[in-house]
């Protein structure tokens, strides 16, 4: 009598089971199917309810989705992003949702771009500023700024001009989304946007309060630099280098691949121990600062000052973005931006950088011009400082105890040298007293750097220890 009580009460259990694993049939309601975006981009958000955990991808990387992947939910909501439409051609984008076996799709079409004026960066500059007319512009970028708000300067064979804004889509007036580090821009990139032109205190720009928006790019590689552990190049304003000290040679070229300066580039410190240089009438040009202080492309932004402003003040005060190659020995504009890149750069007093350090750099000009060759050194000693400035990024940049220039001048297959070392503190000079000169021998046990380590031996000799004050062509021109 009990087995016939039991059997029932099994088969009832057995039953619920079987019931209870049979599986929920997936559900997918979109909401939304087709989705129409102007031309210049934008966001726009599309629904749907399913009782599944579910995903949804673009076939095309110019829409982008968030989320990509969500629970299950009667009220789900996913933000499209498309992309300016750099084509005069509609074009169009399936986006699929899957949840469990069932899928769906959501087509998205984009306005074609309407034909707008596309110019030489020359004839760009040559227009008015105008808020209401977009131009197609395109150039390689030569260097960027400010990487969050995408302010950087790009050039083509007929100039330059000053990217003041770019953004991965249109926005309006005021209303930069910080999105330039989406685009993977880097030096070398030839980049196209649509723009408007602006002017800043007299700088022509494009961008500018409404910013710029991004339509395509090239990849390229930045040409007018290399980086290198160490050199044997002969070039005569190199000093002795050394494999052991943990720095770089960072190497700036002209564009016709001559030599611009070697920068022996301190990581520790975030300055350059030097800058070495050739001058001479030739390749200081004409042209005028391009005065934007940007990052140098031979090194990541987490190895380098990053200065789209000023220092800012650490635990000695304010300081200049002082140069080591001066913007004014290099008067082109292609190379000039290579001057204000942030490994030139170092915390300089302003009453110093301003005033007898300005006088110097023009005397040597005026040398330079009255010779054949001036080979320049130009370097800062960070050995016993314990102050700092603080970068835009709050890295600690070592600021310098002094500075100093090592010079050896060539005229008619003649040598001949000069040295000056001033503290990184205020000087009001208005002319360089020859208590502020050495011989080059005087320096290097000062600095601890070897100059001129390409001159013959006997040559090096005799020039690096004459007492320069006793020379009057230095004083006399």
């Amino acid at each position: 009598m009990k087995l016939k009580k039991i059997f029932p009460i099994l088969f009832a259990l057995v039953a619920t089971a079987t019931a209870c694993d049979k599986p929920v049939v997936a559900e997918l309601n979109l909401f939304n199917t087709s989705v129409s975006v102007a031309a210049e981009g934008g966001k726009a958000d599309v629904y749907f309810k399913t009782n599944q955990n579910w995903s949804i991808h673009s076939d095309s990387d110019w829409v982008t989705t968030l989320p990509i992947s969500g629970i299950a939910s009667d009220n789900q909501k996913v933000t499209l992003t498309v992309a300016a439409n750099p084509t005069t051609s509609e074009r169009t984008a399936t986006v699929t949702v899957t949840a469990g076996d069932k899928s769906g799709q959501i087509s998205v079409k984009q306005a074609a771009r309407e034909e707008t004026p596309r110019m030489t960066i020359s004839e760009f500059r040559d227009k008015k500023v105008d808020g209401t007319t977009w131009y197609e512009l395109t150039g390689e970028i030569a260097a960027i700024e400010n990487e969050e708000y995408g302010n950087f300067i790009i050039f083509d064979e007929t100039g330059y001009v000053y990217v003041y804004g770019l953004c991965a889509t249109q926005r309006p007036m005021g209303g930069n989304d910080e999105s330039f580090s989406t685009l993977g821009l880097k030096p070398g990139d030839k980049v196209t946007m649509m723009t408007l032109r602006s002017e800043y205190n007299g700088t022509i720009e494009a961008g500018g309060q409404t910013p710029a928006y991004f339509l395509g790019k090239e990849e390229g590689t930045y040409r007018l630099g290399r980086k290198v552990a160490s050199t044997k190049a002969g070039w005569m304003e190199l000093p002795a280098t050394s494999a052991d000290d943990k720095q770089d040679l960072l190497i700036h070229y002209f564009p016709d691949g001559q030599r611009s300066y070697s920068a022996y580039y301190d990581y520790g410190n975030f300055v350059s121990s030097w800058v070495a240089y050739p001058l001479c009438a030739g390749n200081i040009g004409s042209g005028g600062r391009t005065d934007k202080f940007c990052l140098d492309p031979l090194l990541p932004r987490s190895q380098q000052a990053y200065l789209p402003g000023t220092y800012r003040e650490g635990n000695a005060g304010k300081f200049d973005r002082g140069h080591q190659i001066p913007s004014a020995d290099r008067l082109d504009w292609r190379v000039n931006i290579e001057t204000f890149f942030a490994t030139n750069m170092t915390p300089q007093v302003n009453e110093l950088n301003a005033e007898a350090w300005a006088v110097l750099e023009s005397k040597v000009r005026d040398w330079a011009k009255k010779s054949d060759t001036l080979y320049v050194v130009t370097g800062c000693v960070t050995q016993g400082s314990d102050k700092y400035a603080l970068d835009s990024d709050n890295k600690q940049i070592t600021v310098p105890v002094g500075y100093y220039k090592a010079l050896l001048r060539l005229s008619k297959g003649e040598y001949s040298a000069n040295a000056f070392w001033f503290e990184n503190a205020p000087d009001k000079s208005t002319s360089i007293p020859k208590t502020k000169a050495m011989s080059v021998d005087e320096l290097e046990k000062k600095v601890g750097v070897d100059f001129f380590v390409n001159l013959d031996a006997d040559t090096q000799k005799t020039v690096e220890s004459a007492d320069p004050t006793q020379t009057t062509w230095w004083w006399s021109n």
